[in-house]
């Protein structure tokens, strides 16, 4: 019964436990097919192939991640790599400048005319800036109330890498940029003090110009000013806070004067704590630089030009003085001037802008810049070019009646008639020496132009050769920008400007300083001095020596000559004879109390031309004042200055500018390098 109650147990109907007895032989039965080798599970499967589908999906999706891991990692390290290697830098080295001092300025007797002052100036790294703009917004507010610094102006100066780039990382950039300059001196103090909760901000000690000239020189010297973009990407060892040279010797010896600046590269850690230098380089001082300018001589004929300008209402005026024998600047005046120091140190838009529109152009150098009509102080070239062509010699003469009437052809009820200064009578039977005493307007227009009883004359072409070759029409190549190349017109000139033809009066004028003729004060000082010297036309230059900070010599600059031998020293000595009769003789135009007070004799000519202004609302033409010109060199038999004077608008040459030159002299001669 044991046994059959078993057996009914087992082969029973239903029963609960044979039901789960069944369902453990099923899981053991499937847990064994599970464990069976590969053939044995494919040879007992009636399914078919597995789906392999989720497989191929699985793989693809890993390759896809693993391709965009690549690609992301290849634009980190190679693509960005330079750029987020200085961004981890940045966040990690901190870097200090430290400014190198600029070279100084001297005259020739080693008076300063410009050195350095410390400037304390706040600028920002816009990479060390915090990120959330509320945290910067603080920052900026912190910033202003230890510096007096608006916090809106902050804000703009310190983001202002995100006026162009919109991006997030707009202010990833490393370099620094100028926030506020010139910190009074107790605020820098304070912001040094503070400068640890201060990230990103900096103070910044930079030596800027003070210029001690008394504003004589200032359009000579120029100015220094911030790098703009332009010049920061010409040349990209400046940054946005560095200053440059901007105009006159500053710009014009800007590789000298600079100087290379040094540094400290400092390794901080994450709350900006120092750790170590990593780098740190001094400073070299920039060399300085010595120019020919005598201050003496250059204070006493700016005044005695002032006082000229005053006495005939002029607005603007120039005076320049060279050594004859060497082309060395002795002293030059453009007026009005102007403070450097102002631009040295920021200046106000609005104090620009009244530069800018005052009627007597501070900021115009009118010594190399300018360009005007000269005047009779022309005369003397010609009378060389007509010498040395044989055209005339020194027993020539003509007939000054006062005037000059030329037929016209196609209308002979309205001849040309061209007047001499001393239009009433004239001056009489003149050769070339009594013709530059007495300036003689008829015999320049017939011995440069022709007439019916001169018809052997120099003529256009040969005129404006030798006016070339006395260095007019164009520049002389002194060391400072812009300068002026003036005009020397020519029948071609003219044809291609105004579609004319050139005619005999074209001749007459250029003869005599007028028409389209336009020279600078330096090139007709230049000029002269080739007269002077016998013949030598000489390279200008300010620059006469190189130093280095300790006061070693780096370079001495030597004369250049720019040409010579073009005119006989016997023909320049009748022109010469000339300019001194105009000095020494009772009928010369510029005698005679140059005479009776310069303590030397004096060669020199007077120039007077005409000009005309525009009316500035109607663009009408306006008869003004002339131009007043006076050239000059002394000694006589061994010159060892030349100088000329412009007043615009003045009057009289004779009147106003001999007088100003008149003074320069005798104090040079009297109490200056001259007496010596």
């Amino acid at each position: 019964m044991a046994r059959g109650k078993v057996f009914g147990y087992l082969e029973g109907d239903g029963g609960g436990k044979s039901q789960r007895l069944s369902r453990d032989i099923a899981k053991h039965e499937a847990w064994v097919e599970a464990i069976l080798p590969a053939s044995a599970d494919t040879a007992s499967s009636d399914d078919g192939d597995i789906n392999r589908r989720p497989l191929v999906i699985f793989i693809s999706i890993i390759g896809v991640i693993t391709a965009v891991l690549v690609i992301r990692l290849f634009l980190l390290q190679v693509v960005s790599g330079g750029h987020n290697l200085a961004l981890a830098n940045g966040n990690r080295i901190r870097e200090r400048v430290e400014r190198a001092p600029r070279g100084v300025i001297y005259d020739r007797n080693n008076a300063v005319l410009a050195q350095n002052q410390a400037s304390f100036d706040v600028t920002v790294i816009p990479q060390q800036l915090p990120k959330k703009p509320t945290d910067r917004q603080n920052l900026y507010d912190h910033v202003a109330t230890l510096t007096g610094v608006p916090a809106a102006t902050i804000a703009t100066a310190s983001e202002i890498t995100c006026k162009t780039d919109k991006s997030p990382s707009c202010l990833a950039s490393p370099i620094p940029q100028l926030v506020y300059p010139g910190l009074a001196r107790d605020q820098a103090l304070v912001f040094d003090q503070n400068s640890a909760s201060l990230p990103g901000f900096y103070l910044d000690v930079n030596p800027i110009r003070q210029y001690t000239d008394n504003n004589l020189l200032s359009v000579f010297l120029g100015y220094t000013g911030r790098v703009n973009s332009d010049e920061a990407a010409s040349d990209p060892t400046y940054g946005p806070t560095d200053l440059i040279g901007k105009l006159g010797i500053e710009k014009q010896y800007e590789s000298v004067l600079r100087g290379t600046n040094g540094g400290e590269q400092t390794e901080v850690d994450a709350t900006g704590k120092p750790i170590r230098v990593l780098a740190s380089r001094n400073p070299v001082a920039g060399n300085s630089v010595v120019l020919s300018v005598d201050s003496g001589l250059e204070q006493h004929l700016s005044d005695a030009i002032a006082k000229q300008m005053a006495a005939s209402g002029a607005q603007r005026a120039a005076g320049v003085a060279i050594n004859p024998k060497t082309g060395e600047v002795l002293a030059a005046v453009s007026l009005p001037g102007y403070d450097n120091n102002e631009f040295s140190k920021g200046i106000s838009q609005s104090h620009y802008q009244g530069l800018l529109a005052n009627p007597g152009q501070p900021l115009f150098n009118k010594v190399a810049s300018g360009a005007y009509a000269s005047g009779s102080i022309i005369k003397p070239f010609g009378a060389a070019a007509a010498l040395q062509e044989g055209v005339i010699s020194s027993a020539t003469t003509v007939d000054d009646t006062g005037k000059i009437v030329i037929p016209n052809k196609y209308d002979p009820a309205h001849p040309s008639i061209y007047l001499g200064w001393e239009r009433t009578t004239g001056l009489g039977q003149v050769n070339v020496v009594s013709a530059i005493a007495r300036s003689s307007d008829i015999f320049f227009y017939e011995v440069m132009g022709g007439f019916t009883s001169f018809t052997h004359y120099l003529g256009v072409d040969k005129l404006t050769q030798y006016y070339k070759l006395f260095g007019l029409g164009t520049r002389t190549g002194i060391d400072l920008p812009s300068e002026a190349a003036g005009r020397v017109p020519t029948p071609d000139w003219k044809k291609a400007f105004s579609g004319q033809a050139w005619y005999t009066g074209d001749t007459y004028n250029i003869a005599v300083g007028q028409g389209d003729l336009l020279v600078s004060p330096l090139q007709m000082v230049t000029a002269v001095a080739a007269i002077a010297n016998g013949g030598t036309l000489y390279k200008p230059h300010f620059v006469t020596k190189i130093v280095d900070p300790s006061g070693k010599l780096v370079q001495q600059v030597a004369p250049e000559i720019t040409r010579q031998g073009f005119i006989s020293p016997a023909n320049l000595s009748l022109v010469r004879q000339g300019m001194f009769m105009a000095v020494n003789d009772a009928n010369g135009t510029a005698c005679c109390r140059i005479k009776a007070e310069v303590p030397v004799q004096v060669a020199a000519k007077t120039g007077t031309a005409e000009t005309v202004v525009h009316d500035a609302g109607t663009s009408e033409a306006l008869q003004s004042k002339p131009n007043a010109w006076f050239e000059a060199f002394a000694p006589y038999n061994d010159p060892k200055i030349a100088i000329v004077v412009l007043i615009e608008h003045s009057g009289e040459g004779a009147e106003y500018a001999a007088p100003a030159v008149r003074e320069a002299l005798t104090w040079y001669f009297t109490a200056g390098a001259g007496a010596k």
